[in-house]
């Protein structure tokens, strides 16, 4: 193992902090699992000696850690957010928005495998390696994720505006 494998970490940790986010949906609890996932890692005795095979290896503890977190307690609703002017928004923070919102109301699973490949960017195969199932599965789990996650924005309260509306 290379001795200065550990100093990938620092810049994994906004993506293992999102990922955990998406999972159990609460920021707090998000870096809390994180803290957990970090101790782990630097506890190990044995440890990915590839960055690939680090940030692969990081992931499944975090995950992991958020499995544990959702069987001690149920999902806790995303804390309400203060009312936001949405005029001032871009389409895109719009987009990100309604995306979000979708993610919230889609199964724990789906939202974790969302996570893995659209948000932070593996491969299916490095998915199929953090969950320990075949790639076929994953292919599968991901597409009925998407589903979900479209229903689960078409099902929102969100529109998008017509240009008369605009106006």
């Amino acid at each position: 193992m290379p001795p200065d494998i550990h100093f990938a970490l620092p810049a994994l940790l906004p993506r293992l902090v999102a990922f955990a986010r998406t999972i159990v949906g609460n920021a707090d609890t998000a870096r809390d699992l994180v803290q957990e996932a970090v101790a782990c890692a630097l506890g190990a005795r044995r440890v990915p000696d590839t960055a690939p095979a680090y940030r692969a290896w990081m992931f499944k503890i975090v995950r992991n850690a958020a499995l544990d977190e959702l069987r001690r307690k149920r999902p806790e609703p995303l804390d309400a957010e203060p009312a936001v002017d949405l005029w001032r928004f871009d389409n895109a923070c719009i987009a990100k928005i309604t995306v979000e919102q979708g993610l919230a109301n889609v199964a724990p699973p789906h939202r974790e495998i969302i996570a893995l490949i659209d948000i932070a960017g593996f491969s299916y195969a490095e998915a199929a390696n953090v969950l320990n199932v075949p790639i076929g599965t994953i292919m599968s789990r991901i597409t009925r994720a998407r589903m979900a996650l479209l229903a689960a924005i078409e099902a929102s309260s969100v529109r998008p505006l017509k240009s008369s509306q605009l106006k």
